[in-house]
């Protein structure tokens, strides 16, 4: 084909013609893209067409699609704080219930209250147990970071062992005979004439009770009191003559769970509602033995109480102390004569804890979502935490005491036993101590909605930014289309005319 067949002859109609013709059809373009405007009602189908405005709509849909990946981590993270909070809550409740029953068994119930109370204690520790172990999406909540290893063995294993290796029970057990002894905690009490002597068995020795030095008080006439102190430590009573009635000394022991005890031997009479009274003999000697045999019974009235349950304590404080990364401490054979621990794991023990125990990591922030830029919540947890842990102290004590029928020490053990059970119930565990874990739990769904509804006023921010430069005004529009369609048809119909002009017609 010739080039030349597309050229126009030069002629100035000619020009104007073809002016004419590309005028039409850029408003029939015009007028097809407003059409397509008012159909859409978007500016242009492509960022181009934005022109200089096109940086500023890509930057605003960029900060629109961040906003909307943090509301998505935050829709998952607040599901996940409220499992929490739940989870949490439960077991706060259950923590109160085994309070409220130890509480209002303690001093007053016999030995059907007793039975009863043991029962309803068992029942909430199970259910904590198993409250350990909750799952959310296949995923354990008290792991740490090792979300998918199951944190806490059964209660059953827990406290009577899994044949190999020893529960609570066997644990506690062999503790107290290491404190106890063969029934005096340890101490040694002699006479010898007139003289009295009470003392540790062994220096360094870390089980049984102990003497706290310098802490001798009171007075007796005719009775020189030295001690207690030196190695091991000892106090001395010698009798120079005979004591009024009613006079009394008293020293300070330690039990092996920290407790301090004040302890008073009053002669004829007790001057205060815990002393052990003793009587004056014929002679300084046989006074000075009276109060040997006082001193014997008031250490063996301890070891069937309060010192089992002491002992109990710092027991099951050791064997939760035990994760994977943890033995926990075990007495070393032949107990009732121990005078030291085993060596780290040469004895099996449950280990109670499974999960992660990276003390440099906080337990919250085991687990972390970024909810905005440079703003991260934490939601983690561990079983090992205190509140938890110390809870599950309390009513493994508890659990770990036998409450015999028929036996008179039974309300002292069960007393002694909540009496400290109770005692961190009200602090390091129990209710109180896990609402700290479900406050945090609480404020962090705070922050979470909080900040979800900051990326929702920022979204709706940048969407009115974005509607300015991308959206048109339909009233606007509608206006330029429908005077851009006039204009076209009156151009339509002059073109038509022209075009029917003849020699004839303009004659």
């Amino acid at each position: 084909m010739s080039t030349f067949s597309t050229l126009y002859p030069f002629a100035g109609g000619n020009i104007r013609q073809r002016h004419h013709a590309n005028r039409l059809m850029d408003m029939r373009q015009t007028l097809d893209d407003l059409v397509r405007q008012m159909s859409s009602g978007k500016k242009s189908e492509t960022y181009g067409g934005l022109g200089e405005s096109r940086v500023s709509s890509l930057t605003f849909r960029n900060q629109q699609e961040i906003a909307n990946g943090f509301t998505d981590v935050i829709d998952v993270t607040t599901i996940r704080l409220q499992v929490m909070t739940r989870s949490t809550n439960e077991m706060r409740t259950l923590a109160e219930k085994a309070r409220s029953v130890m509480l209002g068994t303690r001093g007053t119930g016999g030995y059907p209250e007793i039975t009863s109370a043991v029962k309803q204690v068992q029942a909430q520790f199970e259910q904590i147990v198993s409250s350990l172990n909750d799952q959310h999406e296949g995923l354990y909540l008290y792991s740490g970071r090792a979300r998918d290893v199951r944190p806490v063995v059964d209660a059953n294993t827990m406290i009577w062992g899994d044949g190999t290796n020893a529960g609570l029970r066997q644990v506690v057990d062999e503790r107290r005979q290491a404190d106890i002894g063969t029934g005096n905690g340890r101490m040694l009490s002699t006479n010898v004439g007139t003289l009295t002597t009470l003392s540790e068995d062994a220096v360094g020795n870390p089980f049984g009770i102990k003497l706290v030095p310098g802490t001798a008080g009171g007075g007796m006439t005719n009775v020189t009191v030295v001690g207690p102190g030196g190695g091991p430590t000892n106090i001395s009573f010698n009798f120079t003559g005979q004591p009024n009635p009613g006079e009394r000394v008293t020293f300070t022991i330690t039990l092996p769970d920290g407790k301090t005890k004040n302890i008073g031997f009053a002669v004829g009479v007790a001057g205060a509602a815990d002393d052990t009274v003793f009587n004056v003999g014929a002679t300084p000697a046989d006074t000075a033995l009276n109060l040997k045999n006082a001193i014997d019974g008031k250490l063996s009235s301890l070891a069937s109480g309060e010192l089992r349950e002491a002992s109990a304590k710092i027991a099951s404080e050791q064997f939760f102390s035990g994760s994977n990364t943890v033995f926990p401490p075990r007495v070393q054979p032949p107990f009732a004569t121990s005078t030291s621990y085993a060596v780290p794991g040469t004895r099996p023990t449950v280990i109670w804890y499974k999960g992660d125990d990276n003390l440099a990591v906080a337990a919250r922030d085991t687990q972390r979502a970024a909810v905005d830029s440079g703003t991260f919540i934490s939601f983690g947890a561990r079983a090992n935490e205190a509140p938890l842990r110390d809870t599950l102290v309390a009513l493994g004590m508890f659990l770990s005491e036998d409450y015999p029928p028929n036996v008179a020490s039974t309300k002292d053990r069960f007393d002694a036993a909540t009496g400290r059970a109770i005692e961190i119930m009200n602090t390091t565990g129990g209710p109180n101590a896990i609402l700290q874990m479900n406050s945090d739990f609480g404020r962090s769904t705070a922050q979470v909605i909080e900040t979800k509804q900051r990326h929702n006023d920022r979204k709706e921010f940048l969407s009115g930014l974005l509607a300015e430069i991308e959206n048109v005004d339909n009233e606007e529009v509608a206006v330029r289309l429908t005077s851009l369609r006039t204009q076209l048809e009156a151009s339509y119909q002059a073109t038509a005319r022209v075009s029917q002009l003849s020699i004839v017609n303009y004659l």
